[in-house]
């Protein structure tokens, strides 16, 4: 058996969305890769409950069930389109993304390891809506809302709305973007572009996706079929199921850890102060910058996952794109413990409460740099306890 430190620390994991819809012609067979951190750095101690866990060191009081995210009319659906009933709510630990259709055996292959209990087939691609590439998930409504978060999951009108053709968009994108429900947005696909009416703002609780349509409107746009997998394994050993999952899947299909796993990673090296003091100088020089959903640049502004990326990148350190990810990118720290440069974390999206949705960094005495949300510049702040998750000492 190979050495799960070795196997796992030595692999760049990256998310492939797929296909784009972009350029001079629509090019579905180029892939767009979003590069991940090594498995071992996505494989950091913590545990999903960590939400409401507050930085000055005292629990804050269990949230009550959340609302399920609102629709657009729900008196407009036309119940045409046949979805079953939530059954139980499934965990995702590993998302699979090839170029491609996965052939049946491979899927077969992913069924059969030992711990998987769920494995569903959807379509993913990267494609244009208004204009802006945005990741997207064909899915069977039916079967999927099982892997949702719980507040959509139950809601029997977010799934027969995207049953019957509209799309769901997360929660972020929805309201960064400003589209509203009810509105109609232009997707653009390899087969042309659709309008589809904005149905709701719900996160489906995967990194990096930021709307899920039917299988059939996927087909409709062109999106790759069956190419990406949901794998649901809730008590298989990560690094096992890791190594399973790369060995049935072949080397041109991506993993993305979506689950926070109950052991430590291989540690690694703490970034050094100097380092740090250096990154930070970095951040604190673009306050006053605005706040740009995907944002990532000076020049067209920064998100709070994109201001980190970047200030950590003008000194030579890698950490991935999207806050979640960012989550598992080195050694979780207790408040107290917190040091200049570490980060810091909130679970603070309505439609997801497990999801990572915000990142900061921590500069000490209680203070914080973020790039907070549209409307907002990069700022210093003092930090916040509501739906605080933890805080991450990135390691290289």
């Amino acid at each position: 058996m190979r050495s799960r430190f070795r196997s796992c620390a030595g692999t760049t994991a990256a998310f492939a969305v797929a296909f784009t819809a972009f350029g001079a012609t629509p090019a579905w067979a180029d892939p767009i890769v979003e590069d991940r951190p090594p498995i071992a750095e996505q494989l950091a101690e913590g545990h999903r409950n960590t939400s409401g866990v507050d930085p000055r060191g005292s629990a804050t009081p269990t949230p009550t069930p959340t609302p399920a995210p609102d629709v657009a009319d729900a008196e407009a659906l036309r119940r045409d389109a046949r979805v079953a009933p939530f059954r139980e709510a499934r965990s995702v630990e590993y998302f699979a993304v090839a170029p491609e259709s996965l052939p049946r055996e491979v899927v077969a292959a992913v069924r059969g390891i030992e711990g998987v209990e769920h494995v569903l087939t959807v379509d993913a691609a990267r494609v244009g809506i208004d204009g802006e590439p945005t990741s997207v998930l064909g899915v069977n409504p039916s079967s999927f809302r099982n892997h949702a978060p719980r507040p959509s999951a139950e809601s029997d009108e977010i799934w027969q709305g995207v049953a019957e053709g509209r799309i769901a968009l997360s929660n972020t994108v929805g309201t960064e973007r400003e589209l509203d429900l009810g509105s109609e947005v232009s997707v653009a696909g390899g087969r042309g572009e659709v309008d589809l009416e904005v149905w709701t703002h719900a996160t489906s609780g995967i990194a990096g996706i930021d709307a899920l349509i039917s299988r059939e409107r996927a087909a409709e746009l062109g999106m790759p079929e069956g190419n990406a997998l949901v794998v649901s394994a809730p008590d298989a050993d990560l690094w096992a199921l890791y190594d399973a999952l790369s060995d049935a899947l072949g080397e041109e299909t991506s993993l993305q850890l979506v689950a926070d796993a109950a052991e430590p990673a291989e540690p690694g090296e703490a970034v050094p102060s100097s380092v740090i003091e250096q990154v930070i100088a970095h951040a604190e020089g673009q306050i006053g910058v605005p706040y740009v959903w995907g944002g990532e640049t000076p020049e067209g502004g920064f998100d709070c996952s994109g201001l980190l990326q970047w200030a950590f990148l003008q000194e030579g350190v890698e950490i991935p794109r999207v806050t979640h990810d960012q989550w598992n990118a080195g050694e979780r720290v207790d408040f107290e413990d917190a040091q200049r440069g570490d980060l810091l974390f909130w679970r603070s999206d309505p439609t997801a409460p497990d999801y990572i949705s915000h990142v900061a960094i921590y500069l000490g005495d209680g203070m914080m740099l973020e790039a907070p949300r549209t409307g907002l510049n990069v700022r210093v702040t003092e930090v916040r306890t509501t739906n605080f998750a933890g805080a991450v000492r990135v390691r290289t």
